[in-house]
């Protein structure tokens, strides 16, 4: 159940993330108000900088009608029934930053793009029924109500995105930016499975041992969760976030996941650490020891033990050159923070109680943290073992192991 606990949590927080990034690129049609007569006196202009051609010139001397013509290339439709009013009446209040109703404020582009332009979906209505006229992305439709001056227009363009609108730290960079419901359908329900994974975390029942048993404290085990989700979640995320999108982080940023994702399985080892420290416990009987663990009770007997020492456990090497050489190859703050992690590594270990069976075996039993805090109550092992008579060696015996371990081959 210690471990199930775990899966679930770290399971559900990346799905959470899987949902979070995972974007829609299925076309859609942006909608906005066009206002020709305005735009037909700023023909030619260009940043605030009016540059006449030839052609411009002749554009802005044609007649209203005309030049409504001749920018629509005849792709001018007219667009009658209540949708289709509510779609113009809308498309205005946009344009003028007016406010909107909750079901046309989530069309509203999440970049604040200045013109107010409008996002539907190719199925949605009313735009469903222009779908047939489109061909490529960028193609354009114009739609108008009334006639005359009093005639209200807009335009309907066909945009399809792509994993190349995805770069590195900027994520999606096409612009307008579709609104967050249409881009990443998803997302609203990514907070609802990380809640999910954590009361599953918190209502699976947690172990019962009988009196006097000894085990970790829960508070001490909840810590080896944080630091578990910390090494597991972040570093999972960490692709998706700096390409902005799930499928786009393997097609174009796919070399993220060689620098992130090593770190992710030294986090299912703490997560599997965890889950050993919540189902241990230990209770001294009057012929043996009675350990819990992951795989359930077992028995060791004290007829079946040779002697116990004390044990010092520290990181292995490989674990520490590692470390010095994240540090040397850092730069800046990374520098100085990887060091202080490599001194802290390099410095580190904690106290257990060894003890050697007559099979060769070692029964190792954690102690002490890092900072040489009493994690169990080591006085009631050591007085059960006296008791029974086991041997008592006083030199102390250093192993170099992750600190995850119960049962120790002999070497």
């Amino acid at each position: 159940m210690e471990l199930w606990r775990r899966v679930f949590l770290v399971t559900c927080f990346f799905a959470a993330i899987v949902a979070f990034f995972l974007a829609d690129l299925s076309p859609v049609v942006i909608v906005s108000n066009v206002d020709f007569s305005d735009r037909q006196k700023r023909e030619g202009s260009y940043m605030g900088v009016r540059l006449m051609t030839e052609r411009t010139e002749r554009l802005a001397g044609l007649p209203l009608q005309d030049y409504i013509a001749e920018v629509t290339h005849s792709r001018l439709l007219a667009a009658e029934g209540r949708q289709w009013n509510e779609l113009f009446q809308n498309a205005l209040a946009a344009e003028r930053s007016q406010s909107l109703a909750g079901e046309w404020q989530r069309r509203l582009p999440s970049d604040k793009h200045p013109m107010g332009v409008l996002f539907f979906k190719t199925g949605e209505v009313p735009v469903n029924q222009l779908i047939s006229l489109f061909r490529k992305s960028n193609d354009q439709v114009f739609l108008v109500q009334g006639e005359g001056e009093r005639a209200l227009y807009l335009k309907a363009e066909y945009r399809v995105y792509s994993d190349g609108d995805f770069h590195f730290g900027s994520g999606f960079s096409n612009y307008p930016t579709p609104p967050t419901d249409i881009l990443y359908p998803l997302r609203k329900w990514s907070p609802w499975v990380a809640l999910a994974g954590l009361v599953l975390y918190v209502a699976l029942p947690w172990p019962k041992r009988p009196p006097d048993t000894l085990a970790y404290r829960r508070w001490r085990v909840v810590l080896c969760d944080v630091a578990a989700v910390i090494m597991t979640v972040p570093f999972f995320a960490f692709p998706f976030m700096i390409v902005g999108g799930l499928i786009q982080a393997f097609t174009e940023g796919w070399p993220l996941f060689f620098f992130f994702w090593p770190i992710v399985s030294l986090g299912f080892l703490l997560v599997f650490l965890a889950a050993w420290f919540s189902s241990f416990a230990l209770l001294p009987l009057e012929d043996r020891l009675r350990v819990w663990n992951l795989r359930g009770a077992q028995d060791y007997s004290y007829s079946a033990m040779e002697f116990f020492q004390p044990v010092e456990i520290k990181p292995p090497r490989w674990l520490i050159g590692l470390s010095w050489i994240a540090a040397l190859a850092g730069k800046g703050n990374m520098r100085v923070g990887a060091t202080g992690r490599a001194l802290l590594m390099s410095s580190s270990a904690w106290g257990a109680l060894g003890i050697r069976l007559k099979s060769g075996e070692d029964l190792i039993i954690g102690i002490t943290d890092q900072l040489g805090t009493n994690t169990l109550d080591a006085g009631k092992i050591i007085g059960a073992l006296k008791k029974a008579g086991v041997k008592e060696v006083a030199e102390e015996r250093e192993i170099r192991s992750l600190g995850l371990e119960m049962l120790r081959l002999p070497e």
